[in-house]
Formats: C-alpha cells, structure tokens, sequence
C-alpha cells in the first residue's frame, strides 16, 4: 500500500472516534435488584446443566482441539501484512532490549510458556507483606534470592495431605513468581522540555533508569532486601502458561484483562469512561480521570490530512490486552513511570533481537527472505519502525511531526519541539496486536489425547475415566482447552459470561464462568476476581450485572453475554426476572471474592509449579488438594474462602467456595474418596495432554536466544548496592527444536512420568548455556 501523505497536517482537537460499548438489553437485567428471594432458586439436575460454552443441555464432553480456532479479532482496519505482525510480535516478545535490565515477555514464558527458574523466584505475597516467610525445608533461610527445595512444596502440608482438617505441620503465603527488572525511576528527557536533537544518543539516555530502587518506603523492591543489599523484585502471582492462551475470554489470573482491546491498556471499554459522581454512592467514583485523552493517533481523510484521536474498542483481543499490562508494570518489565511513548522512542530506530542470535531455521522469521541471516547470528536484518511501517495500515504511523494530547480534554496539538511522533504515541497498539498475532499461532493440539486412545498409556485411559467420572475434574477443565474460561470457534452459540450454583454451603450465587475459588489461599491474601481495576471498576462480571440492575451503569462499563435461561440453578421458573425482597440477610450473592481463572489442563505435565501462587509443586499433590476438598479451613459454616465483611451489595459471604470442592462444613476426610491407584492414573491421564512439539521447542514453539537471570550472587555490583546477576542463555532453535527435550513430568523437582524418569531441573540446568 503506498500513499502520498501530506506534510502539513490540519489537527483536529478532541476529535473521537469511540464506538460505545453495547448495552446489555434483557428484560431480565430490570427485573434484577441486590436482595432477592432464595426460594426463588430452583436447582437443576447434572443432565440439565450448561456446558462451559453456555450451550443449554449439552455435555461436559472432552474433545480434541485439532482443527479448532480462536474466535477471529477484528483487527483487518489495522493490520495491513499478518506475517509480518507476527514475526513483529515474536521479536517484541523475545527481546530483553524491549524492558529494563535484560528483561523480555519471555523471561517469565520461555518453556510451555512458563517460568521454571529456581532461584529468587518467591514473593512474601499479593498482600505485599513485609517479611519473607520461614522455608519448610528448615534450613532457616528466609528473605530473598534463596533456592526453593523440594522439601519448601507445597506451600500447605498437612500431616495427612488426604485430611483437610488434618494438623497443618507448615503454611505460608508466599507466591512462587517470576523475578523482574532491580527497576527504579525512569527519568525522560522529553519530559523536561529537551528538544530531542539535542541530545547526542537520545536512545542510550532513553533506556536508562535514572534513580534505582534504594528500598525506601513505597518504592518497588522494597520487599526484595536483604543481606545489606536490593534483589530483583518477583512478581505476586505465578505466570501462567501463553500457550493456548488465544482461547481465553479474558486474560490474567483475575480476568482483568479485557476481551476488548483499547490500543492503550488492559481494561477495554472502561478506560474510555470519564469520571461522574454517582448519585446513589457518591463515595465511590469510578472512571478514569484521563478517559478524554485516552487513546491512539489515527490519520483520516482521503490524503490523510487530519489528525485525531480515536479510541478503538476491538472485540476477541484479549491478548492484546494483556499484553499492554506488563509492559509498563516496574515488577516485571520496566523501570517506573516509563510510558509506552518512551519505549517506542527507544526501539523504533533498534535492530530486533540485536544482542541474540536467531535461527536461520525459524518458524516465522524464516519466512521472509532475507529478515533472518544465513547462519545463526545476532539480530534480524531490519528495524523496529521498518516492521510496523510493513506491518499496519499508514493511517497509524504515517503523520510527520510530533504532537502532545490534552489528558483532560483529548485536544491534540503540534508540538515540534517536545511531545512525541505518531508511530511512537501508537506503540502501545502495534505492541498489543503484533503480540497477539504471535501468540495466536501457539497452539497446542497433537497431544497422546488427541490422536486417540491408542496413544494414550492404559493408565492414562484409566484416568480419563476418573478425571471424567469420580474425580468430577469435568465440572471446571471441559471442552478442548479442558478449561471452561476459553471460548472457541466450536461454539454454537455466543459465550454466556455468567452463571449460578448453589454453593458448597447450600446458598446460591452468581458467579462469573471460567473463574472459581477453590481454596488455595485464604481470600483474604487475594481477592482475585473480586478486585477493582486502577479506575475503581469490578473486574466481575457478576458485580458489573448487578450495578446495571440497579441503575447504576456508570460502574458496569463491560460488554458481555448473560443468558439467564442457560444458567446451572434457575433464578426464576420463566427465567426472565428474580423476585425482589427487602429483606438484606437473603440478598442474592455472588462468588467472586477469591476467585482466579480456570487454567487449561494442555501441556500441564511440563507447566509445574501449580495454581495462581505456584503452591503445589506436582501434579499427584494437586490431585491430592482436589482429592482432600482443597486447603480451605473453618467451622460452622464459615471458612477462609469467606470475607468477613460485606460485600458492595450488602451480603455477608461466609464461603466463596466452589460447590465442586464439597462441603465447607465438613473438616475432615477425603471428600472424593480417591484411592492412591485411581489418583495416580489421573496423573497419568494429565501427562497425556502434553504435545511434544511444546516439550521439545519445535515448530511454531521454536524461538530467539534467550538471555535468562537465573537468580543473584550475594554480592554487590561495583559502586552499588545491588546484587549481581547470575546470567545463563536459553540457546536459539528453529523449527526442529532442542537436541534434549524436557521431559514431560508432571513434577517441578522430580518426575511422575512412568516412562520418563527425568527430572525438569536436571534438563533445564543441561540445556543452559
């Protein structure tokens, strides 16, 4: 596409190219209200139950994933060549030049798309406590930098892991992470009013982190101390895998990470929603205060001779959206304070990949003649801005000129001498697409358990059976993700976002699909699903649905499906609208607080450790969690998957917990009964959900050398009081993968494979360089 663009440019003040988020419209929604009459509940038999794509009475069927899609993402206006977005994904995902301190996306995804590192990767924790916990495996090491033992998992460990209600011999709320960059605060000189050229090397001045973190209070890496000296800090929740991610409604362990994407950052269509009082509960203002001059640059017009700012609202992107929420976040990719303005400045003019050698071989690059060398040497033979100028449509980079945008009124204006170009304000959108287009290509779907029974173990096929059946493992893992968070082409109707259940402790409730609590912590260390975005919105569906029926749609921003005559338990027998009561104490309730996503089970034998704190170390203790009704503790009722408080529509919910986990009331006993030989044939069956082209790197999983920190020597850097680096190489492959793939073993420390005795740490160590 060529284009004769203009040099001088008519901008155009607070021009808006929004388009509204729909409204949700059923007769339902007006009939809803905060207290609502229990009676009016009527459960419904296994036969009659949703599945996870909310298709009324269809199955809890597993199935293969060969042959299925992600939904398609309407990103035709703004992706002109797909290649060669998604060969700008993959470098932007692999190259530590991208954050600070030699970190890179893939620094906490390198393998199955997870971080297996074992050095300085424990966090006190989501509630950011002050202190590191003591280590279980004795040895009265504590603070940071220390390596986990196998004796440290899980997190939870009872005398008899079959009894919940058993004596805790060790319990701790630290988080099993990924460690970031040592951070620190990013100082711009276009912040300061500099003209850009004159500064010699404004690339060089651009990357650095002026004040690095010295552990005072409220800075980043406080918690990271120890010894006399500052740690990189590690993030409070465990990574969870990038593969297969493209099927997920939403993104992140809590769901914040919209399935609208904005161009800006993670949370779609309430970004754009401005600040209003609410007259109803004028103590709690939500939106955000910037909405107006939130936004990208986009140039109109047949010449392309304006210039305004749009705010774009692209459905099935999730991943887009999610990966704009890292990028900026001082734990895990960059210094503080650093916009995606800055980066774009930094990179555009940059060699990808320039410190890293890349395969000749390469599943992506390899398809351009030319991009990649000839033999395996640093860098691609091209740049940044030369990718996106090839990769999205002119109307989004081609402005000359820089420009500064109004956050309170949305008016952009020439600013020659300060403000940013256009390719470099829309690097956050070029950065969340260009992502997803890469990540949308790693599928997983030539699993033992797709090509059929005959290559699965009989052990595995006897799993199957208990996974199905006894084990209940169904009525969360379903479908061919086995998650029932992710929505695929598959789907005969449009995803229902929400559902209903009588809960473990007899009452029912709302809860948001694909999302449940099943005690792995305590709610209140983390309140997951039932947290708030940074502009005060729930990250709920269940509270968003519940603010529209009361009125108050400032707070419900987010555009989803709610079908009610396809709920689990119904609400009313015509399904159209719930009874109304005065009454508080039967108000109806949701189970959001402490709830994460339903992780996919594929590729899980090599994903180790478990759950959103990383707490389980093996598969055969997770099956042991499930098997005992998780870690949840309490009586009468009441027990840690509870608040003690209210929740924002006055109810009291003594247990969160998902109704697949038993009854809270019950403190002691197995409560699926499992024996040792049914649980070990449910690993097994587990094991066979792997696809050896993940295990071995091969294929569209193949990827760029990657520099890895494997931890910190207690030692300082020269002339500072931070902690070296201990730096070891994930060696570049193409498509025909590693020499040595990992082995498919279920165990962060050891191996559950009956046929693979080899242990994940032991390779891992090997195939570092």
């Amino acid at each position: 596409m060529s284009t004769e663009l203009p040099k001088v440019l008519i901008v155009r003040s607070g021009a808006h190219a929004r388009a509204s988020p729909k409204s949700l419209t059923l007769a339902f929604v007006a009939g809803l209200a905060a207290t609502v009459v229990v009676a009016g509940w009527h459960g419904k038999s296994s036969a009659q139950t949703a599945n996870s794509s909310g298709s009324p009475g269809a199955a809890r069927e597993l199935q293969s994933l060969k042959g299925i899609k992600p939904l398609p993402s309407a990103t035709d206006d703004y992706i002109a060549d797909v290649l060669a977005a998604q060969q700008l994904g993959k470098a932007l995902f692999w190259d530590t030049q991208a954050g600070s301190d030699g970190t890179a996306c893939a620094s906490c995804h390198f393998h199955a798309g997870v971080d297996i590192r074992n050095r300085n990767q424990v966090s006190p924790g989501q509630g950011f406590q002050a202190a590191f916990a003591r280590r279980a495996s004795g040895d009265g090491q504590t603070g940071p930098n220390r390596i986990l033992a196998p004796a440290d998992l899980p997190f939870h460990q009872l005398v008899d892991a079959n009894d919940r209600g058993s004596q805790v011999r060790y319990d701790t709320s630290n988080v099993l992470g990924s460690q970031g960059p040592l951070g620190g605060d990013f100082v711009s000189a276009i912040r300061a009013a500099v003209p850009v050229f004159q500064i010699a090397d404004f690339a060089a001045v651009n990357g650095k982190c002026d004040r690095i973190v010295d552990g005072a209070a409220g800075q980043a890496g406080q918690r990271q101390q120890g010894n006399g000296l500052i740690y990189r800090p590690v993030e409070p929740r465990q990574a969870p895998t990038t593969i297969n991610a493209a099927f997920y409604h939403r993104q992140f362990w809590d769901g914040r990470a919209s399935n609208v994407f904005n161009g800006v950052d993670p949370f779609g269509a309430r970004t754009f929603v401005v600040p209003e009082i609410d007259r109803n509960a004028p103590e709690r203002i939500v939106g955000n205060p910037s909405a107006r001059g939130a936004g990208i640059l986009r140039l109109t017009g047949d010449r392309l001779q304006f210039i305004e700012l749009a705010q774009p609202l692209l459905e099935n992107s999730s991943l887009a959206s999610q990966a704009v929420g890292p990028t900026l976040s001082s734990f895990e990719v960059v210094c503080e304070n650093k916009t995606f303005a800055d980066i774009g400045r930094r990179l555009l003019p940059m060699k990808p990949l320039s410190t890293q050698v890349s395969e000749p071989t390469d599943s992506l690059f390899g398809q351009t003649q030319g991009l990649v060398n000839s033999l395996p040497l640093a860098g691609l033979n091209t740049t940044y801005e030369e990718l996106i100028r090839k990769a999205f449509n002119p109307r989004l980079w081609a402005a000359d000129g820089r420009f500064t945008i109004d956050r309170v009124s949305g008016g952009v204006t020439i600013t020659p001498l300060s403000g940013y170009s256009q390719i470099e304000h829309n690097f956050s959108l070029f950065w969340g697409l260009s992502l997803q287009a890469y990540q949308r290509l790693l599928i997983s779907d030539d699993a033992p358990f797709d090509r059929g029974p005959a290559a699965m173990t009989p052990a595995a096929q006897r799993g199957q059976k208990v996974f199905s059946g006894r084990g209940n493992c169904t009525a969360c893992h379903n479908g061919p993700l086995f998650s029932s968070a992710a929505v695929t082409s598959a789907d005969t109707v449009r995803w229902n976002a929400l559902d209903s259940r009588l809960m473990a402790d007899g009452y029912p409730a709302l809860l948001d699909r694909g999302f449940a609590n099943t005690g792995v912590r305590p709610t209140k260390e983390d309140r997951g699903l039932g947290g708030l975005d940074p502009y005060g919105f729930d990250f709920s569906y269940s509270r968003q649905l519940k603010w529209r029926a009361l009125d108050r749609r400032q707070k419900a921003p987010d555009d989803f499906v709610f079908l009610p005559c396809s709920l689990s338990v119904r609400i009313s027998p015509t399904c159209d609208k719930l009874p109304t009561a005065i009454d508080p104490t039967r108000a109806i309730r949701d189970a959001v607080d402490g709830a994460f996503k339903v992780p996919t089970l594929r590729n899980v034998g090599l994903t180790s450790p478990y759950f959103h704190n990383g707490g389980q170390g093996n598969l055969k203790d997770v099956v042991r969690f499930y098997n005992r009704g998780g870690d949840r503790r309490g009586l009468a009722g009441i027990d840690t998957t509870g608040l003690d408080e209210e929740s924002p529509f006055g109810v009291r919910n003594g247990s969160n917990l998902d109704p697949v986990l038993g009854d809270p009331t019950r403190s002691t006993g197995q409560t699926l009964g499992l024996s040792e030989t049914e649980m070990d044939d449910l690993v097994q069956f587990l094991l066979s959900l792997t696809d050896d082209r993940v295990a071995c790197h091969s294929g569209i999983f193949d990827h760029p050398e990657l520099p890895l920190v494997v931890g910190q020597r207690d030692s300082p850097r020269a002339g500072t009081n931070r902690a070296k680096d201990i730096v070891a190489s994930l060696p570049a492959v193409g498509q025909a993968g590693l020499r040595t793939c990992f082995p498919n073993s279920g165990d962060f420390f050891g191996s559950l494979n009956t046929t693979d005795q080899r242990r994940q740490q032991d390779v891992f160590e090997q195939i570092l360089r």
